[in-house]
């Protein structure tokens, strides 16, 4: 791996990556967010924070800033609540149930501002075969490329084997380290790693069963 990236200077991206958060930077956040969704533990939805905007905008920017450049993240910013929603296949088992995790919605702010943050970095890095998670690119532009390599290998006469891979639950089962370790090779300074870290470090959940929360409290905390 390590002779297959180029090792980027860990300074390059410093001024891009570490500068303090912005109105606009929030406000681009809040309008990428889905409407009409179920808070985190404090109740608030992103409703509250657009509609209120004039009003707390100036709040909210000192407080992401805090988190981000301070790594100021509380206990309960860091609380997920999972509930699972029915699948449409009516399964009674728990395979027919998918978990999601409700998040405070200044956590998925900061999360979301790191990652558009990133998102022109990584442009520079992946390779133009890589569809997921690229600007420009979709999955249909990975069927088509299937298609035309099919389609190739049918008019000339060339032996072709393809191999689909599909990894359930990926992002559960990657080691984080491995992925800071491959931030480094993009040079990806090590605040900004840390500052990553610092979002799942001492993160907790608890566990809604029929109205009820179950596991571990924040508010109760230490």
């Amino acid at each position: 791996m390590e002779a297959a990236i180029h090792q980027t200077c860990p300074t390059v991206y410093a001024d891009q990556l570490e500068s303090p958060i912005t109105y606009d930077e929030i406000l681009m956040a809040l309008r990428a967010g889905a409407r009409h969704k179920a808070p985190g533990i404090d109740g608030l939805g992103l409703e509250f924070y657009t509609e209120n905007w004039d009003t707390i905008k100036s709040d909210l920017k000192d407080l992401l800033n805090r988190m981000f450049l301070h790594n100021q993240v509380s206990t309960q910013q860091k609380h997920g609540i999972v509930v699972f929603l029915p699948k449409s296949n009516g399964d009674p088992t728990p395979d027919g149930y998918l978990p999601i995790t409700l998040l405070t919605t200044e956590y998925k702010l900061l999360s979301r501002i790191m990652a558009r943050r990133l998102r022109p970095i990584m442009e520079e890095h992946l390779r133009s075969s890589q569809f997921c998670a690229v600007p420009g690119n979709t999955i249909l532009d990975a069927v088509a490329t299937v298609r035309d390599a099919i389609t190739y290998a049918e008019n000339t006469e060339t032996p072709l084997c393809m191999l689909t891979l599909d990894f359930e639950g990926t992002f559960d089962r990657i080691s984080h380290h491995y992925l800071f370790h491959i931030f480094r090779r993009y040079g990806i300074s090590h605040w900004f790693i840390e500052q990553i870290r610092n979002l799942y470090d001492g993160a907790t959940a608890s566990i809604q069963i029929n109205g009820t929360l179950k596991g571990h409290n924040p508010s109760t905390a230490r």
